[in-house]
């Protein structure tokens, strides 16, 4: 029995080369549906409100998955009670899914208790590291505190009425957020638990390979929006066509940025570390942002394109770049190629600030399009 159902791996036995696995493979699969309701709801919402409502839920997500993935990588086995946590976690996400399109309005309340079911679980994970590795529990256990607070909140608010709901998830989310910066910055004194706290925070090639992985599925959303946006149309024509060339442009070009300059380079340990998994949040944010603002553009080729939507664009690939940028600063690169880096990194920044520079002027769709791509 114990064969099958082990206790979970210590953070001191993590494999440092290991590829994913199929089961990791799985479980973002889960969350494709869930990024496409956010990136479908901010397509149907372009403003300020609408832009608002879907960073804070694509946090909320976001650090769901990140939280699902850090654990698996640190104290996951090939077992079924790995599998059968990583099921449960499915299941919760998949409901949040269900919401996530109307979670500011009459779905509010099952995403509440859908997100809070998932902290129960994640809560839980983390705590029994702390039972099975007692070198680990120093460093678990504020996980544990911040994470069953969050859950209690969001249980909580499931019980009052908005906008109090709102607010008890900000609080929430906050907690989540501060606590992984607060575990960066705070050294332990105890030269064993701070060899554990080091090990703990060091990403592994298999975590790239993930953060990769991720990048990949919102890209897709990138070309989801492109077709979405042709199948919308009765009638093609050639501005249609054009349009869609250049919406998948796009998102190869992000691509071609992201997997040349960034991927499969390790990140510095330290505070540069959590540097490179925060910015891979705002990176991820802004491509799924680019996919809802190229649906709205391609449901426009061939009309004049609504401001709203030009700057939902312009932003999102502005914000694409400006974090690419940031990035090409926080990996480790052999010292042949820094010029090389930072060139490209001032490139990048420049290119993200002229794309903001495009949000003034009254251009139709094809030539926004054509210029950024350019």
């Amino acid at each position: 029995f114990r064969r099958w159902w082990q206790p979970p791996r210590k953070a001191s036995e993590r494999e440092e080369e290991r590829s994913v696995t199929f089961l990791e493979l799985f479980y973002d699969l889960v969350y494709v549906v869930l990024i496409s309701q956010l990136a479908h709801s901010l397509a149907m919402h372009v403003n300020l409100e609408g832009v608002i409502g879907f960073g804070f839920l694509f946090a909320l997500v976001w650090l769901a998955w990140l939280n699902g993935t850090l654990y698996h990588d640190l104290h996951g086995n090939n077992d079924i009670r790995t599998r059968v946590f990583t099921f449960l976690q499915m299941f919760t996400v998949a409901a949040m899914a269900v919401f996530a399109h109307n979670a500011f309005g009459d779905g509010s309340v099952g995403f509440a208790i859908s997100f809070a079911a998932y902290h129960l679980i994640i809560t839980y994970l983390w705590w029994r590291t702390g039972v099975h590795d007692p070198l680990h529990r120093p460093l678990s256990q504020p996980f544990v505190y911040t994470y069953l607070f969050s859950t209690i909140l969001f249980l909580v608010s499931a019980f009052v009425p908005p906008p109090l709901r709102f607010y008890l998830w900000g609080i929430g989310t906050l907690v989540s957020v501060l606590m992984p910066l607060v575990s960066f910055v705070r050294r332990p004194s105890d030269p064993e638990v701070l060899a554990e706290h080091e090990r703990s925070m060091r990403p592994s090639p298999s975590i790239v390979e993930r953060f990769g992985l991720l990048t990949i599925i919102v890209l897709g959303e990138v070309i989801v929006g492109v077709m979405r946006g042709v199948a919308g149309h009765h009638h093609l024509t050639w501005e249609v066509g054009i349009t869609a060339a250049l919406g998948m442009l796009l998102s190869i070009g992000i691509w071609w940025l992201y997997f040349d300059f960034v991927s499969q380079h390790m990140p510095f340990d330290g505070l540069r570390s959590g540097a490179w998994i925060y910015l891979h949040l705002f990176m991820t944010m802004s491509i799924v942002a680019t996919g809802a603002a190229v649906l709205n553009v391609m449901e426009h080729a061939g009309e004049p394109m609504p401001a709203d939507v030009g700057w939902l664009l312009v932003g999102a690939i502005a914000a694409t770049l400006g974090c690419i940028a940031l990035l090409m600063g926080t990996i480790q690169l052999d010292p042949r190629y820094l010029p090389l880096y930072r060139r490209g990194a001032i490139v990048a920044a420049v290119s993200a600030i002229l794309s903001v520079g495009l949000g003034f002027l009254s251009l139709g769709a094809i030539p926004l399009l054509i210029i950024l791509v350019f």
